[in-house]
């Protein structure tokens, strides 16, 4: 959750769903996503508008990070990569 801060740190140990929070004008907050030692774990997310309208593909490697950023407009929910495939 939100109130939880603006930084999510989710360590994956199976396929999740990450379902969006309302879209409120001017949020935003950054995900960061941990494979766990098994690692190729999946993401699918709900109601998020990312670049040429691909999601992107999730670092699959064992205890790997990945950094997601979003912003809402009001109505939607943007998606960016910061970065992958970080050393954790």
């Amino acid at each position: 959750a939100l109130t939880n801060g603006t930084v999510q740190i989710i360590t994956l140990t199976g396929n999740a769903t990450i379902t969006m929070p309302t879209a409120t004008a001017g949020k935003s907050f950054i995900i960061m996503l941990k494979q766990d030692a098994t690692g190729s774990r999946s993401v699918t997310w709900s109601t998020v508008k990312y670049p040429s309208g691909t999601a992107p593909t999730i670092t699959a490697t064992a205890s790997k990070l990945d950094i997601f950023s979003f912003f809402a407009d009001g109505t939607n929910w943007y998606g960016t990569t910061i970065g992958q495939n970080y050393t954790v």
